[in-house]
């Protein structure tokens, strides 16, 4: 590193700022205390001090901890303004404190707007499932402190011009709708993306598209966009007849706007470090010196926000560059044998070179390997560099009737291109392969491979070729799903509604229910419920290398219930569906209705006597509905539900959907065996569910309850509670335990989160 004198010191830097983030400072400062008595060490340890100084100082922003009760919360909108079918979503400024995170359920919003509103202001969740990624530290690093659960505008007025915090958003809301007065949509949206970030509009199945083909980082602002900014900058100076000198210093703040302009995002701000170093390079007529210009950006970046140092798109942005620096050059000398025009190998260089170093951490972030990446990029980043400087020029001239369309439709013509290609290979065999997240323990292992391959590129190519085949081999192996020979059934934490998986011994997988919450409407066409259900409960799946659904059991048509029912056959191998066989108006279970038509999934009406049996001796007996269904009563949809029997051996766990006293009633006057080791306790700990004599029949050891947290139903009632207690089970709750994991053979629970003492202690 002798040309690169800055890295060795940036990297002591940034392992202080780690190493307080995990409770470490004190050691770091021993180990960097002695290395200010040696000459050699000084530096390293006065970055490392320097570090810990401001990770002490700046790291730990004041988060919001505790919950507020519902009041009247007065700030400004800071941030872009994104709807989906849960309401709208936006950065505000709380009047005289922190940024929040506010989720809108009635009404909407427009950047810089001031308003009052009627809510809640909440901790943001740690992690509530399984590998589940934790709000609370990709909050942290975008500098939010809470969440503010607003269920309505109060007030509203203008926004302030005065207010700095505002300014960034408004600018792209005015971009945002000039530029979508010449550009039809979605074309519009992709180059908004592709200009300053904007996805919030982006159709479902062109976003799947780009990430399967791991072309997504185009519509992040970062080093291709402010690159192509400088160029167009400084060709416009030098065209103009400005000095190189005076146009390389002139471009840089040109860069600095843009990204501040873009949201200044963590990548925009590591892009904007390391462009402007360039341009100061230029200017001074020196190489550009990319490692250390990748140590000042790390640098820069760290010291403006310690936060942002441990998150994914720290990791991500910093990866995707020491790849090209480690990779790109011996690449491109291994094509120059190629006929390739020099800058198709140069592109093709960059393009392969930053795979190898993005594709585990991307990986880890959506689930997908994508192996036509390279094909796709070489497509799709000069394409988005023609569609940049097509949708500037549309920009410019969109008040011009004539000009302004004619612009438009030649950038909508260069995005159609780019959407179609990603969309060509997204659609090739295998373009998506769907594997469990990475262990960061195999990431770490690969990235120290990749350095010693790219060590030896350039004199034993092969031999580096085969080192990073066998890391990323190792990768791959491990997320295999390991098949441990035990029976597990984890209730997710979905909300206000059921989602629970059932892992056999040898890999089966039953789900039964899938999340969601009531649909009372929907917005832009999208359903609530589904939202959820995609969100966790078939995240959780893709998470855990589940890629196949044995059985998907609705207990009934309620949207809680089977928000994941559409969204699970889309994404996954669902063999076969157990309904009620109830008529129902809700969108989720009417979509997921469609969908099974339409992939071939059978739809079986489930009666009491079913079975379902695996090769591993589980069996799913279905207890209730029998013959005709409930029709006269204002619950018949909750009473009609699915009750069924689980059993592994002398294990046994009783599932009764939102099934009430009736059908309890029901099932004790067939004088059923109804004892059972766990009770999913049925709707939700309703005061009209579990009575005491059902109880006392199935006598559960433990018993779960999948609840929302503030709820409007008053669930789990308290004399639910009381039955449970009185019967001498151990209750757990999704709301104060997050998802809830039984180990069937050791009968022993798991929960995310450490339960309140009293909903988790033994009863006995």
């Amino acid at each position: 590193m002798a040309r690169a004198p800055l890295v060795v010191p940036a990297s002591a830097f940034l392992v202080a700022i780690v190493a307080d983030a995990h409770a470490l400072a004190a050691p770091a400062c021993a180990v960097a205390l002695p290395m200010l008595l040696h000459g050699r060490t000084r530096v390293v340890g006065a970055f490392a001090l320097a570090g810990l100084v401001v990770a002490t100082r700046f790291g730990h922003p004041p988060m919001i901890e505790r919950e507020s009760r519902t009041a009247r919360f007065s700030g400004a909108v800071v941030g872009d303004v994104r709807s989906d079918g849960d309401g709208a979503a936006f950065a505000f400024a709380l009047d005289g404190g922190p940024r929040v995170r506010v989720r809108l359920r009635h009404g909407g919003a427009s950047p810089g707007d001031r308003l009052v509103l009627r809510g809640r202001c909440v901790p943001f969740d740690e992690a509530r499932n399984p590998g589940e990624p934790s709000r609370r530290a990709v909050a942290l690093a975008e500098g939010l402190a809470g969440e503010l659960d607003a269920d309505r505008v109060v007030a509203r007025a203008p926004p302030d011009a005065r207010d700095v915090r505002t300014w960034g958003a408004r600018v792209r809301n005015v971009l945002a709708t000039r530029l979508r007065s010449v550009v039809r949509e979605p074309e519009a949206t992709v180059i908004a993306g592709a200009l300053w970030g904007e996805r919030g509009t982006l159709p479902q199945a062109i976003r799947d598209d780009f990430q399967a083909t791991a072309t997504v980082h185009v519509l992040v602002t970062a080093g291709l966009h402010l690159g192509v900014v400088a160029g167009l900058v400084l060709a416009a100076l030098r065209l103009a007849g400005t000095p190189r000198v005076a146009a390389s210093l002139g471009a840089i703040p040109c860069v600095a706007a843009y990204a501040w302009v873009s949201g200044g995002h963590l990548p925009s701000q590591r892009a904007a470090v390391m462009v402007s170093v360039a341009l100061l390079a230029a200017a001074c007529g020196a190489r550009f010196m990319s490692w250390n210009a990748l140590a000042l950006a790390a640098l820069v970046v760290a010291a403006i926000w310690p936060a942002s140092v441990g998150s994914l798109s720290f990791a991500l942005s910093f990866s995707c560059l020491a790849a090209i620096g480690l990779f790109a050059k011996p690449i491109a000398r291994a094509l120059e044998r190629s006929a390739l025009p020099a800058r198709v190998r140069e592109a093709l260089a960059l393009t392969i070179a930053t795979q190898i170093g993005v594709w585990p951490l991307s990986a880890a972030t959506f689930g997908v390997v994508a192996p036509y990446a390279v094909l796709a990029n070489a497509v799709v980043v000069p394409g988005t560099g023609l569609a940049m400087i097509a949708g500037l020029f549309a920009l410019a001239v969109a008040g011009t009737p004539f000009a302004g369309l004619t612009a438009g439709a030649l950038a909508a013509l260069i995005v159609d291109v780019i959407v179609r290609v990603v969309a060509a290979v997204a659609s090739l065999p295998l373009a998506r392969v769907w594997i469990a997240a990475p262990p960061v323990y195999a990431i770490v292992a690969y990235d120290v491979i990749a350095v010693a391959a790219a060590a030896m590129l350039r004199r034993r190519p092969r031999t580096a070729g085969a080192l990073l085949a066998i890391a990323a081999g190792g990768v791959l192996a491990c997320t295999i799903p390991f098949h441990d020979g035990r029976l597990t059934v984890t209730m997710l934490d979905v909300g206000q509604g059921d989602g629970i998986v059932v892992h056999t011994p040898r890999g089966h997988v039953l789900l039964i229910d899938s999340g969601g919450r009531l649909e009372r409407g929907t917005r832009d066409g999208a359903s609530p419920a589904e939202i959820v259900g995609e969100r966790v409960v078939v995240a959780y799946l893709k998470r855990h290398g589940y890629r196949t659904v044995d059985v998907l059991l609705n207990s009934h048509p309620h949207g809680d219930h089977v928000g994941g029912f559409a969204p699970a056959i889309r994404a996954l191998h669902v063999l076969a569906v157990a309904d009620s066989g109830q008529r129902y108006g809700g969108r989720a279970f009417n979509d997921g209705l469609r969908e099974a038509a339409a992939h071939g999934v059978p739809v079986r009406i489930a009666r009491c006597g079913d079975r379902w049996s695996s090769d591993d001796g589980v069996t799913l007996t279905v207890l209730s509905p029998c013959g005709a269904l409930l029709a006269d009563g204002k619950n018949d949809v909750n009473e009609n539900s699915i009750v069924a029997m689980l059993q592994y051996g002398a294990f046994r766990m009783l599932f009764t959907g939102d099934a009430g006293f009736e059908t309890e009633q029901r099932l004790l006057a067939r004088a059923l065996d109804l004892h059972a080791d766990v009770l999913k306790v049925g709707h939700h700990g309703s005061a009209y569910a579990s009575s005491p004599a059902f109880v006392a029949a199935v006598h559960p050891r433990i018993a779960v309850i999948s609840v929302g947290r503030h709820n409007t139903f008053g669930h789990p009632a308290p004399s639910t509670l009381a039955t449970l207690r009185r019967a001498g089970a151990r209750t757990f709750r999704t709301d104060e335990c997050g998802a809830v994991s039984i180990d069937a053979e050791a009968l022993t629970v798991h929960t995310i989160l450490d339960c309140d003492a009293r909903a988790a202690a033994p009863q006995r």
